[in-house]
């Protein structure tokens, strides 16, 4: 079936003309050039229109209507309403619609036209393990079949067992694609940690921490997403200091510093770049994590640390031996993490962290959220692992906050 898509719907998700079969009308057309000329101030929407157009240009697979039509199927309803326009090309031509706006769709049931609701999240969650309780000697057993996917898993996606008995963990596997492989080292330990000279003794804290920490040493790119304080961020850079200190890797951290939704902006920060970094929430973690302001810019005067913001990232090329870190990922439309991956050379690594869920700090990222698109994209993949996160390790405090 055919779906009429509306000006909205188009700006907000253009990517829906590869799922159904779109139709995009004259009257959508001139409604989003009139948008341009009127609404410039507007960053996001000229954004939205800028993406739309680049998204339409690229991918044809949609059927343009240049027909000009007119409303006549109430003469109470406003004729020269866009909205109502597009119910008269779907009732003249049998078309569906597809639209978020709460009005078009209570007429869409007035008139019986089919609609796709975009407000219908059909994104599958991804938490990249499973878990399981069995017995010991269904344990053995599965020691015994290591080429055998019995859990159906995807590719570098975990599964927890538990012991059916006392709920006692046992083990901590992964598929390769090719056979599972336990997370305990050579001396049956798991999740033993290490040690780094910059932040000293880590030890992963669950065995969701012990999964990240695996995902982030093995595989080339790792989506860290978890509630405040389940240790997203100091997983990531105890890590990523390990291969810094060990294998000879830089840190680089990507940012994107956005405002807390409905906090108060303080205004322009002095300084240069750093400065500015270092002035905002970014910088304010990274300050409590290497101590003071003094021991970050040493370690970017020693080649061991960057800060880049998103605005300043094109053109940019990781080569060989950098990890880099997305802070606050949530906050990245698919187009700016886009960017950011693709400056990621064959010999390094990237870690995404952030929580779509609880943190999103304009409605843009909602609508269209990097992270999502990433594990939708990525997910399965040899190069690629993630985790969310299930426990909160922060305070008492930190765990009775999360229900409010």
């Amino acid at each position: 079936m055919k779906y009429i898509i509306d000006t909205n719907a188009l700006l907000k998700k253009p990517e829906i003309i590869l799922e159904h079969e779109v139709v995009v009308t004259s009257h959508v057309l001139r409604e989003i050039e009139d948008l341009e000329k009127k609404r410039r101030s507007d960053r996001t929407l000229m954004f939205e229109i800028r993406r739309a157009k680049r998204f339409m240009r690229k991918n044809k697979h949609y059927t343009m209507d240049l027909k000009d039509y007119k409303f006549t199927l109430d003469t109470s309803f406003d004729g020269e309403y866009v909205d109502n326009i597009l119910l008269q090309v779907a009732v003249d031509n049998g078309y569906g619609m597809i639209s978020n706006d709460l009005l078009i769709q209570e007429k869409c049931d007035l008139y019986k036209i089919p609609l796709v609701n975009l407000e219908e999240d059909n994104y599958i969650e991804h938490k990249g393990f499973k878990e399981v309780f069995m017995l010991e000697d269904e344990l053995k057993g599965v020691y015994l079949n290591l080429g055998i996917n019995q859990f159906d898993l995807m590719t570098n996606e975990y599964i927890i067992i538990n012991n059916d008995v006392d709920g006692e963990l046992m083990d901590v596997m992964k598929w390769t694609g090719q056979y599972m492989v336990s997370l305990r080292d050579k001396k049956g330990q798991l999740g033993k940690g290490f040690k780094t000279f910059q932040f000293g003794e880590f030890h992963p804290r669950d065995e969701h921490q012990i999964m990240a920490v695996d995902s982030i040493l093995k595989n080339q790119l790792t989506s860290l997403r978890g509630r405040a304080g389940s240790g997203k961020s100091l997983i990531a850079l105890s890590t990523a200091w390990y291969l810094v200190e060990n294998e000879g890797y830089k840190l680089v951290i990507f940012v994107n510093p956005v405002p807390s939704l409905h906090a108060q902006e303080l205004g322009f920060y002095t300084g240069g770049r750093l400065e500015k970094l270092l002035q905002s929430s970014v910088g304010t973690m990274l300050k409590a994590k290497f101590g003071d302001e003094i021991e970050i810019q040493r370690q970017i005067q020693d080649n061991k640390l960057d800060i880049l913001p998103y605005v300043d990232l094109r053109g940019f090329d990781t080569g060989d031996k950098t990890i880099c870190w997305v802070l606050e990922a949530q906050n990245l439309t698919s187009e700016l993490m886009k960017l950011g991956l693709q400056r990621v050379g064959e010999g390094s690594k990237m870690i995404v962290d952030g929580d779509y869920h609880q943190q999103i700090d304009k409605d843009i990222y909602v609508s269209d959220n990097g992270m999502k698109r990433m594990s939708e994209v990525f997910r399965g993949t040899e190069l690629y692992g993630e985790i969310e996160l299930q426990n909160i390790h922060r305070s008492k405090i930190a765990e009775i906050a999360d229900l409010m």
